[in-house]
This record gives structure tokens, sequence and C-alpha cells, in this order.
């Protein structure tokens, strides 16, 4: 890589946000342009470099910010920012988050819990303009396509709305069903799933 590339992180624990800057900014040729703790924050702060023509070549983001969903962030800098490559950095990988973030158009989904050098590796990837995808994580979302490619269309909207963590009310209301609608759904999805309820569902899809 020539010169040195920038990078701005998303991260709402103020420890793991400064930890993550610091590493990356320690392997040399990268710099920190930025970080934010929350959604708003995170946007209003991308959107004020993106006036300025400095936006950075990567965003480091983490999945869950308190309440808020690094998804909803992914999404809208893919359709506003495209130019930033997406990295998900999470302590979540469980096949049906991955499979959001990277068809929400992540570049990258790297665990925390992995070494250090796999974030680098990922960095490198994506800033090759190719994905990368923590080979540790590949192979359960072939088994989670075919259980997920085995619901219905609508099956599968909630599906995912639930792996977001929304509440019934709301999925409810953004599907525009009675919530008797969506407790047959429900019931469908935790049997072809093997799923008992709705925590044996996000242990095994969501986390």
């Amino acid at each position: 890589m020539e010169g040195e590339r920038t990078f701005f992180v998303v991260e709402d624990h103020t420890l793991t946000n400064r930890g993550i800057r610091e590493l990356i900014q320690e392997q040399g040729g990268y710099s920190c342009i930025g970080y934010a703790f929350s959604k708003s924050e995170s946007l209003e702060k991308l959107t004020e470099l993106s006036k300025e023509e400095k936006l950075p070549d990567i965003l480091i983001l983490d999945l869950f910010l308190g309440d808020e969903s690094g998804l909803d962030i992914l999404r809208e800098v893919k359709a506003n920012l495209p130019s930033v490559k997406v990295i998900i950095y999470s302590m979540f990988a469980k096949p049906g988050i991955v499979s959001l973030a990277l068809e929400g158009g992540a570049d990258a989904f790297v665990l925390k819990s992995a070494p250090e050098s796999e974030l680098f590796t990922a960095i490198k990837t994506v800033l090759g303009g190719e994905t990368y995808v923590q080979q540790t994580l590949v192979s359960p979302l072939f088994t989670y396509r075919t259980i997920f490619d085995g619901l219905t269309r609508q099956e599968q909207v909630v599906f995912k709305k639930l792996i977001e963590r929304k509440s019934r009310s709301q999925i409810a209301k953004e599907m525009n069903i009675v919530e008797r609608s969506l407790e047959n759904y429900l019931s469908r999805i935790y049997m072809k799933t093997g799923c008992k309820n709705h925590e044996d569902f996000i242990r095994k899809f969501g986390e």
C-alpha cells in the first residue's frame, strides 16, 4: 500500500474504541481521522468528513452499540458514502449476524476474539478491493443458508428482524401485521430451525 491510509472507528465502549485506534496506528501506515460511540455521532462526523472530502478509507464498525444496531450504520454508509470500506469487528458472529452484515454491504467480518493479525489481514484485503470473512466463520454460513432458504419469504423477513434484536411490537409495526400473525410466523420459524423459543433462536443464530 502506498502512502498512509485513513480509518474511522465506531465502538460504544470507550476503552475498546481507544484500544482499536491505538492498535491500528501502532502498525504504521494508518492514521485515525475520527471515532464515534453511537449511530448519530458516527453519521454526523462522517457526513462532515465527506463535505471536507476527507472520508476515511476504512470504517471499523462494531455491530451492537448499546440499543443501536451497527447494521443501520453499515447500510447508511454503503448507501451514501460507498467509497468507504466497512470492516465489521464484533464479539457476535453467529451465521445469521454475519449473513446480514454481508448482505448489507460489509467488506469484511472479523471476530474481536481473533488474533490481531486477522484484523490486519482484513484491512489489507479490503484495501486491495476484495472482501474478507474470517475463515472460521465461513463454514457455518453455508449451513445457515440452507436453513434460511427453507423458510417462506415472510418468514425470512421476520427471521432477519429477530437477528437484528428488534422487539415483537417493532417487527409487527414494520411489517404492518398484527402481533397474532407474527406469533404464527415465530412458531413456524422456531419449528423449522429446531429452536425452543426466542432465547434459543438468538443463541443459535444471532450472538
